[in-house]
Formats: structure tokens, C-alpha cells, sequence
């Protein structure tokens, strides 16, 4: 089954199955994804948003004068974050399907997060050299992603666990491994950090000219 066909499937229990699989971690990991950040009044980009459950500490982070844009690749789960849009009266949000590297809107925003996004496109570290390479500079960069990790408490256990999740929810855990690496060198001024007791790497960073 294609990637693409398992979200449509679980476009209607998304939000639950997110929930569950980061044991409890979702929460956690969306404040996290805009701290230590000022964003007020900027144009932000999610990448490979979902249903939207970041959209509230984005939204809340730019403020009335800034914008969030969702990206996303399936039409099924992106209609469940227009209902979100929707119900929250949330006019700032802009809402599009199309390729998380490749969309031309790419050059029209500040800051780009993702949230345990990129590990579900085939070839995830291609894919992150692709979209970085079509930033513009200056574009800050933050992506939240079960990436395998080499050291600290627990660490086997936790890749055991990410490893096996892979397979339910069709992420490419094993080639995830470069993934640090390209962000290093196509960015500037990177900070690698863990959140969710050292289940998920934080990345941030900026494009440089």
C-alpha cells in the first residue's frame, strides 16, 4: 500500500493515531516547535501539516499580523485541516496541496517548520537537500523527526521503538540517517537539540546566501 493511500485511510482517526504513536508526545512537541523564536508578524510555512494540530502554536506565535501557510500532499487529511481552519475562524491560514520541496510558495515565507513530517516522504534526506536547496536566504529552518539517535539515556530503546513505528506509520526510519548531516551543511548557524525525553530531534537552522 502507497503512503499516499494509508493517509487517506487515516485521514478520519489522524489526529488520535498521532496522539498514541508519539505516546502522548504531540502535545509537547508544537510549543516546542516555536520556541525561542520570534515570529510575530511573519509568513511561516508547515510542511506536510496534516490536519492542522500545530496550526494553534503557530498561529498564536506570528500573531494577527503574521500568516501560517499548511502544505501538505494528500487532499484527504488537508480537508480535515480546513474544518479546523474552519471552526476556529482562524483567518490568517492559507491551506495548500502540493510537493512539501518543491512548491513555489517556498520563496514566499520566513521561517519553515516541519513536525514529524519529512520522515514520511520516500528518500527524506533527498528530500530535505531539495527543499532547502529552493529556500530562499535568510529562510529559518526548525523540523521536529524521530531521527535515529547514536548516544544518551535510553537511546537504543528509543530507536527500537521509532524503528518499529516506522512500519505502521510508513515513515522511512533507516534513511533518516544522513539527515543531520545535509541540514549541517546546507545551513548556518544549526542547533541540534531533543525533545519528548529524547524520542525526537529538534533541528533549527538558517539559510545562508
Amino acid at each position: 500500500m502507497k503512503i499516499a493511500e494509508r493517509y487517506d485511510i487515516a485521514a478520519p482517526i489522524y489526529d488520535r493515531t498521532a496522539w498514541v504513536l508519539s505516546l502522548g508526545g504531540i502535545d509537547k512537541l508544537h510549543p516546542a516547535l516555536v520556541a525561542g523564536l520570534d515570529l510575530s508578524g511573519k509568513t511561516v510555512a508547515d510542511l506536510g501539516c496534516g490536519t492542522g494540530l500545530a496550526f494553534p502554536a503557530l498561529i498564536d506565535a506570528v500573531g494577527p499580523a503574521g500568516r501560517v501557510i499548511g502544505l501538505d500532499n494528500n487532499a484527504s487529511i488537508l480537508a480535515k485541516a480546513e474544518k479546523r481552519v474552519v471552526a476556529n475562524g482562524w483567518s490568517n491560514v492559507e491551506l495548500v496541496v502540493d510537493d512539501i520541496a518543491t512548491t513555489p510558495l517556498l520563496g514566499d515565507v520566513d521561517v519553515v517548520f516541519s513536525c514529524i513530517a519529512m520522515s514520511c516522504v520516500p528518500d527524506p534526506s533527498h528530500k530535505l537537500e531539495e527543499l532547502l536547496a529552493n529556500l530562499k536566504p535568510g529562510t529559518s529552518v526548525r523540523i521536529i523527526d524521530a531521527l535515529p539517535r547514536t548516544s544518551g539515556f535510553g537511546y537504543p530503546a528509543i530507536n527500537g521503538y521509532n524503528f518499529l513505528k516506522s512500519f505502521i506509520v510508513g515513515s522511512h526510519y533507516k534513511k533518516l540517517e544522513p539527515f543531520e548531516r545535509v541540514f549541517r551543511e546546507q545551513l548556518s548557524d544549526v542547533v541540534v537539540d531533543s525533545v519528548h525525553g529524547g524520542m525526537y530531534t529538534r533541528l533549527t537552522g538558517v539559510k545562508g546566501a
